[in-house]
């Protein structure tokens, strides 16, 4: 195995756009990413040995997620039409 291959493969899922942009600024925001946040909550859906319910971040922090979301692609669409 090269150095760069991870050790899982990739699994395409269908997803709003700005929910996905939205949960990366989340996940971001929690010193996480995307793909740790869904591993954690399939090993505690599945029952996995020491698992726990990830920690859903409050409510406040999820909207000051979704603001600096839109903003950056209010500001990529800014720089397209300039």
């Amino acid at each position: 195995m090269s150095p760069n291959q991870p050790k899982t493969p990739t699994r395409p899922i269908r997803v709003d756009l700005t929910d996905w942009g939205i949960f990366g600024e989340a996940t971001n925001a929690m010193g996480t990413d995307r793909s740790a946040a869904f591993r954690a909550f399939m090993d505690w859906y599945l029952y996995k040995p020491g698992s726990k319910a990830p920690v859903r971040p409050n409510k406040a922090a999820v909207e000051a997620a979704r603001e600096a979301f839109l903003k950056k692609e209010a500001a990529k669409k800014t720089e397209g039409q300039a």
